[in-house]
């Protein structure tokens, strides 16, 4: 794999290179505005094969040759337009595309569905894609959770700051209540632990795919600025923990 610097992509707009329904011609064209995730997160293993996606992306927009993309990332053209139509082009929960973030190892672009009821057995087993489920079901219950979870504190409320997910999980369950899932028996009143770790799995999810937003709800306001924010020499700071500052007496 080469890097983006070594195969001539300064033009990174699909204007000048192949026409592609949903992309070109729209705002989203000039690749440079897709939503980014911290690729400074990634293990090594992660950054290589994401950064070979996002290659293969750029020449194919571009209008790089079918030999020139499996030279240099291993895929074919069809491959890398269902990259972007079915994957990058896909709405995200926060409003935009997913962008370069639908090029992350492991990220599921649609959520698994399940075909049956949710019966866990007596082990607390079987309700993969419980929490899923019941979202799609109520799709505004999704978006007050998410907005909870994302909410940014008042600076001058240091103490609420940091909002523990268990507070979110009782929330998450007194509207489930409201619903009757509690009386009729549904997930996940039906586990042992009133689905506790796919509510907390689902809420890292969603400050993992949302940097700023987590930065404001685990360090408050000023860290969300910080993320935007340049030291006045340098380039602007685009990463937590990009930045450190230091008072020496």
């Amino acid at each position: 794999m080469e890097s983006e610097s070594g195969l001539g992509l300064a033009d990174t707009s699909a204007k000048a290179g192949r026409k592609i329904k949903g992309l070109s011609d729209t705002e989203m064209a000039d690749l440079d505005k897709w939503p980014c995730p911290d690729e400074g997160a990634f293990s090594e293993d992660h950054r290589v094969i994401y950064l070979n996606r996002k290659n293969a992306v750029k020449l194919y927009v571009s209008g790089r040759s079918a030999e020139a993309i499996s030279s240099h990332c291993g895929f074919t053209l069809s491959h890398v337009y269902r990259l972007i139509t079915e994957r990058c082009l896909c709405p995200h929960p926060d409003g935009l595309i997913y962008g370069w973030r639908a090029l992350v190892p492991n990220v599921h672009i649609r959520p698994y569905r399940r075909q049956r009821l949710v019966k866990p057995n007596e082990s607390g087993h079987g309700a993969s894609g419980a929490l899923q489920t019941v979202l799609g079901l109520h799709p505004e219950l999704r978006k007050a959770f998410e907005k909870r979870i994302l909410a940014s504190c008042p600076p001058h409320k240091l103490g609420a700051v940091k909002r523990p997910r268990q507070a979110h999980w009782k929330w998450f369950l007194d509207e489930l209540r409201k619903l009757g899932y509690e009386q009729q028996n549904k997930w996940p009143f039906n586990t042992q632990n009133n689905g506790y770790v796919s509510i907390c799995n689902y809420m890292n999810d969603v400050l993992d795919a949302n940097p700023k937003q987590a930065a404001r709800v685990l360090g408050g306001e000023d860290a969300g600025k910080k993320l935007i924010a340049g030291d006045g020499v340098d380039r602007p700071v685009t990463k937590a923990f990009q930045r450190v500052e230091m008072d020496v007496h």
